[in-house]
């Protein structure tokens, strides 16, 4: 193993150059230790090791070795660089490309982080945001998750590394990358710009392909005197002098192309201070560079909103851009880094993700450059292959099949230049599907006697056993409506009358259901619940409905309470009534009503079927009136009564009558559809089935 010599030196020394195979570096504010691959005390103190000696002149067609120069000029904010830049008085940075770039990650994402000292550094040094180093505060003790670019570029064999460092906090969180031999040289300059100048010279003179030389005291400066202050704007003129040198160094090597880029780790708020928010100054830094950028970094004017900043370059496409510089990009299909390369081929920018409105899929939008072909890939495969150009892809194969949230790697590559994200996706296992609706019950068919599917005007009885016209004989009434099953329904509109006083439509049996033993109505009804009163309305009735008490059957609207009316079921024989009352249809909505009598059992059953309500039913109520009574007047009116004049007689008018004599009873508009009788009792099994099915009976007669 070879070993080099121990020099200490105190601050201020002429600097020193190679001194035959051994490197001297000096600590100021610590002790400087050079030593070949021999690892330091783990504790983040100074340690020298030499590098390769520096390069001879080589013939024309040697090319020139690439090396690299990262400095981090912490507390300077792109305001204070670009009046410094724009006043003369940064005559080095001013030699730079310089661009805004925002710290701090995107807020609201996965990427979102402190704009702290330790998480910034992490980003700058690993190219990841805190979601993959997982570094989220200033706590001492932290480690980053991700490779850092020491540790990359080792792995690619790109020469020696090393780093001079102000902040002790930095130092320690290199020091496991100097105990994994990734970084040759650490060196801890504890607050010393100084120290950080001459062993940056040193480290280039000394041939190292990476230098990292990183300044805190403006940050101290700001904090301490403010932004405005004669010290802050001191500080910044000697950093730049501090620059100038390390530059200079560089231009002194033979056949080597030197790649400098400047930055920060994060922004500062107004008065100087660094509190972590995610707010434009505190998350607006800066990248300079002395080579010629991509469009990442085209914009050079200062950002006002955070939209408008996260359309910029980031501190996390640092060690991408040293990486490309160096030839060590990872493969698209390992790329694990958050930012992009801001010279050579420009990669896509923005690369964001978001929840599919399924929630089981993920859509990914970016930005992409003018040229180079889209891939996308998840976690390291090829998932899709678009055109140029194309900004945005939905991934819809994501398997999930149980209720979690879900973290994904995306890489979008433009050519040949990748960026990554981790987007996430909070999957919601779907509910199971309904079941499939009942069949309608095949034996509605049996005693059934009269059957109107409507569907035309005149309505005709599918069974011939009855006939259905309008009351008035010189006015319908009538029209054909949507019905629940997509066919047509009959409307029927009493404010048609004729000067009789006749409206609405009536049903004339030839063999009536209700002198039958046992025998059920059914049909569906639509109503506006709109022209309801107190004296009630009738829906369908075969009696005189102006009295409750007069002989035969009646279904009647009553007014209800929201969005819906009272349906009330009413038996009489001119002395004795039987009620159903507690039954309620919603507005505007086809419900489904059937009544059950059972004259020899006694026993009427009501029913209504209704989408927003449910299904409502009194059963097993005693019938009491006579039943010899319940034929009423032997034709059953749709928003009529038996008599066809009910409006007429509720308002106490004689012909020649005017429709709407009284508000007291207005004229109503009713829709009727699948209109059934049966001379037995239909089962509630049977009218379930015909409510859930959505079948018009129809589909059982042919």
């Amino acid at each position: 193993m070879r070993r080099h010599t121990v020099v200490q030196f105190a601050c201020g020394l002429a600097l020193l150059g190679a001194l035959g195979a051994t490197a001297a570096l000096s600590g100021c504010g610590g002790a400087s230790q050079s030593s070949g691959n021999t690892a330091g005390n783990g504790a983040g103190n100074t340690q020298a090791s030499a590098g390769t000696p520096a390069s001879t002149p080589g013939t024309p067609s040697t090319p020139a070795a690439k090396k690299m120069l990262l400095v981090e000029l912490d507390g300077v904010t792109y305001s204070a660089l670009s009046a410094g830049i724009a006043g003369g008085k940064l005559p080095n940075l001013a030699k730079l490309t310089v661009a805004p770039a925002y710290s701090g990650g995107v807020n609201g994402t996965l990427s979102q982080q402190p704009n702290l000292d330790t998480p910034g550094w992490a980003t700058v040094l690993t190219g990841t945001w805190a979601d993959r180093h997982q570094i989220n505060s200033d706590a001492p003790n932290q480690a980053s998750h991700s490779s850092t670019v020491f540790q990359m570029l080792k792995s690619a064999g790109a020469g020696t590394l090393g780093a001079a460092v102000d902040s002790s906090g930095l130092a320690a969180l290199l020091t496991p990358d100097q105990n994994a031999g990734n970084l040759d040289t650490l060196v801890n300059c504890a607050s010393v710009d100084a120290c950080v100048t001459q062993n940056s010279v040193n480290l280039i003179d000394n041939g190292y392909s990476l230098v990292v030389a990183q300044y805190h005291s403006a940050q101290d400066a700001a904090l301490n005197d403010g932004l405005s202050s004669a010290n802050y704007a001191s500080t910044l003129a000697q950093l730049d002098i501090a620059l100038g040198t390390l530059v200079a160094e560089t231009a002194k090597r033979s056949n080597e192309n030197w790649l400098v880029v400047v930055t920060s780790s994060h922004g500062l708020n107004a008065a100087g201070g660094t509190d972590g928010l995610p707010l434009p100054a505190e998350s607006t830094s800066f990248i300079a560079l002395n080579q010629a950028p991509n469009a990442r970094l085209g914009n050079t004017t200062a950002p006002t909103t955070m939209a408008a900043l996260y359309t910029r370059a980031s501190i996390a496409d640092i060690t991408p851009t040293l990486l490309a510089y160096k030839g060590a990009v990872p493969d698209p299909t390992t790329y694990a880094l958050d930012g992009g390369e801001f010279i050579g081929a420009t990669p896509v920018s923005q690369l964001l993700g978001a929840t599919g409105s399924d929630n089981a899929s993920l859509v990914l939008t970016w930005t992409a450059p003018a040229t180079g072909a889209i891939s996308v890939l998840r976690n390291g495969t090829l998932i899709a292959s678009l055109p140029a150009g194309t900004a945005t892809y939905t991934d819809s194969q994501l398997g999930l099949t149980t209720t979690g949230v879900y973290s994904f790697n995306y890489t979008v590559v433009a050519g040949t230049a990748p960026l990554a994200t981790i987007t996430q996706v909070v999957y919601v296992q779907p509910p199971p599907p309904p079941p499939p609706p009942p069949p309608l019950a095949t034996t509605l068919t049996t005693g059934l006697s009269s059957y109107y599917p409507f569907g035309a005007l005149p309505p005709v009885d599918r069974l011939a056993a009855s006939t259905m016209a309008p009351w008035a004989a010189d006015a319908n009434g009538g029209s054909l409506v949507a019905d629940p099953f997509g066919g047509k329904g009959l409307q029927i509109d009493t404010h048609t009358v004729d000067s009789n006083g006749f409206d609405g439509y009536k049903l004339t049996q030839t063999n009536d259901v209700t002198t039958h033993a046992q025998f059920t109505i059914g049909f569906w009804f639509y109503t506006s619940c709109a022209n309801v009163t107190g004296n009630g309305t009738p829906v369908f009735s075969n009696k005189n409905y102006y009295s409750g008490g007069n002989a035969g059957i009646a279904i009647g609207l009553f007014p209800g309470s929201g969005a819906s009316c009272n349906i009330r079921f009413n038996l009489g024989d001119g002395s004795t009534r039987n009620d159903i009352n507690s039954l309620n249809v919603s507005a505007n909505k086809w419900t489904y009503l059937a009544l059950t009598i059972d004259t020899a059992a006694k026993k009427i059953n009501a029913y209504i079927f209704d989408p927003v309500l449910g299904e409502q039913k009194v059963l097993g109520q005693a019938l009491s009136v006579n039943i010899a009574k319940l034929p009423g007047l032997g034709v059953f009116g749709l928003n009529e009564d038996g008599t066809g004049q009910y409006y007429m007689n509720a308002c106490k008018d004689t012909p020649p009558y005017t429709v709407g004599q009284c508000a007291a009873t207005p004229p109503d508009v009713q829709a009727f559809s699948d209109l059934a009788l049966w001379t037995r009792i239909v089962t509630e099994a049977e009218l379930q089935s015909i409510f859930g099915s959505g079948q018009p009976l129809s589909t059982l007669t042919h």
